[in-house]
């Protein structure tokens, strides 16, 4: 059973008492669910809300049509941010008028999809959209439940391949996962790792696994052979395995560590530039497929909503995070949360998100992730991307890609530039 809220409501509703720390949709993120039944309007947070999307026009601004007055309303209804070419078909499209619902379970990692909606973004595009709380997105982007959401590559990559039905349509953010060990470990670097035990917690040939499987083999480890993986419950049981000597390394969220332990453990490998390392693309946003074939004007501005919230967090994070902390959609520390969210480079080009997406599948076959020997790279690249709104398309829209990538359409802009 889902639960469904309106953020519309939950961006007026009295702020929860805050929990230690909880697990989200991607990775221990101290995400936080909302409170069940949360209807009370309070001014202040509504207040925040309004405050903060009107601070969000310097981050991107909406498309304009460039006209004004009855010319710019173009009828009864229409946005000024959208075309009275795209108005039209939109009008024809099955979605048009309707609650659309996409996954949203609370956190850092998937929080632009849901930050889209508080700031106003879908409403600009005429566009009503609600988040649900649920399942995987795999499970329920995947059969038509919701229609979008966020999560892993490594979690939603080989479904695709195997006939889910949906398709990535935008980068999140980098990072995210490394690989850990405590300070006072005789492994110093990757190379120590072979021969090693290393814990994962999601299942044998789930996200973790798959993560720690392109890590290795980017230096030179062979996962498949020359290290052991132990599954283990959750990230606090793979502490206390750790202390034990049951396993000697374990991949964390780095807010886990960020949050629980700074000061005792150090990364041996990581997706999440900084440190030394240089860094992936970890997570991305998943369109359901058919939704996005009948409807593609409406994919089209949740795809620009989208990406213009992932710039409004890159570069106002700290409202950013406020704002999540300010409808219980976070818990923790407002530093460490912080500092994790800066780590993550959210907004990233088509660029290079098409790039780790092809890199990920090359890697994913090779090594056996994807077992469906016919596919070749290029067979799993029409699967799994469509560029539904190219980064071009967004007015004023920056990205925040930590590295060079070629064919990159618009520029790059990092906190504070």
């Amino acid at each position: 059973m889902m639960k469904k809220t309106n953020a519309k409501r939950i961006l007026a509703a009295a702020l929860a008492g805050m929990m230690a720390l909880s697990l989200s949709a991607c990775g221990e993120q101290g995400g936080g669910s909302p409170a069940e039944g949360a209807t009370t309007e309070s001014a202040s947070t509504a207040a925040v809300a309004a405050e903060t999307k009107a601070e969000a026009g310097a981050a991107a601004e909406p498309q304009d049509s460039g006209k004004t007055g009855e010319e710019a309303t173009g009828g009864p209804g229409r946005p000024e941010a959208v075309s009275q070419e795209d108005w039209e078909a939109m009008q024809k499209e099955p979605a048009f008028g309707t609650t659309l619902n996409y996954l949203f379970n609370g956190g850092a990692c998937v929080s632009a999809v849901y930050l889209a909606e508080a700031l106003g973004y879908y409403e600009d595009y005429g566009i009503n959209a609600e988040y649900i709380e649920g399942e995987s997105v795999v499970i329920t982007v995947g059969t038509g439940k919701c229609l979008w959401g966020t999560d892993h590559i490594a979690t939603m990559l080989v479904p695709v391949t195997n006939g889910v039905d949906m398709t990535f349509v935008a980068g999140a953010h980098m990072g995210c996962k490394s690989i850990y060990v405590f300070n006072d470990s005789e492994i110093k670097t990757a190379e120590d790792l072979k021969g090693k035990t290393i814990a994962i917690h999601d299942g044998i040939g789930n996200s973790d696994q798959n993560i720690i499987y392109r890590m290795l083999d980017g230096e030179g480890i062979d996962p498949t052979s020359e290290v052991e993986y132990l599954d283990i419950a959750d990230s606090a049981a793979s502490v206390a395995a750790m202390e034990s000597g049951e396993i000697d390394a374990s991949i964390f969220s780095d807010y886990f560590v960020i949050a629980n332990y700074r000061d005792k453990m150090r990364k041996v490998c990581s997706i999440t530039p900084g440190d030394g390392f240089e860094g992936e693309v970890c997570c991305a946003t998943a369109m359901n497929n058919d939704f996005l074939a009948k409807n593609p004007v409406h994919a089209k501005y949740i795809v620009m909503a989208i990406k213009r919230a992932g710039q409004y967090a890159r570069l106002h994070s700290e409202d950013a995070v406020q704002l999540m902390f300010d409808t219980n959609k976070m818990t923790g520390e407002f530093e460490n949360q912080l500092e994790f969210w800066d780590s993550l480079d959210f907004g990233l080009s088509d660029a290079i998100t098409e790039e780790a997406l092809g890199n990920i599948a090359a890697d994913y076959i090779r090594l056996g992730v994807i077992q469906k020997k016919e596919l070749t790279a290029d067979d799993v690249m029409k699967l799994a991307w469509t560029n539904a709104c190219p980064d071009e398309a967004v007015r004023g829209l920056t990205v925040g890609d930590p590295k060079d990538v070629e064919g990159r359409t618009v520029e790059v802009q990092q906190k504070r530039e």
